[in-house]
């Protein structure tokens, strides 16, 4: 993830307009998509989702771990494991979904 000053200096160079998109990528070490999807305001705006979240609009993000069943990063608990076992009670969905 690019930080806030990163996106604020390509921000920058395509506002001054003297350097192409391929050069401010190569100047700034970023690739080009990521320079042509600021320019296009396709990124999301990371700095206002922060801002959002410490301000409590957001509910917090709990913490990440390493869960014991499918070993992926996420938060517990994991919610592909508990639809898997649910997948394997047919009791449990409604219709028996597959």
């Amino acid at each position: 993830m690019l930080s806030t000053e990163r996106v604020a200096q390509i921000r920058s160079f395509l506002t001054d307009g003297r350097m192409s998109q391929r050069a401010i990528a190569r100047t700034l070490r970023v690739s080009r998509g990521t320079v042509e999807a600021i320019a296009q305001n396709r990124r999301p705006n990371y700095a206002a989702r922060a801002e959002n979240r410490l301000a409590g609009r957001d509910p917090p993000a709990g913490p990440v771990e390493r869960c014991p069943g499918c070993g992926g990063m996420v938060q517990m608990p994991c919610l592909a494991c508990r639809l898997r076992a649910m997948r394997k009670r047919p009791d449990a969905l409604p219709g028996g979904i597959p």
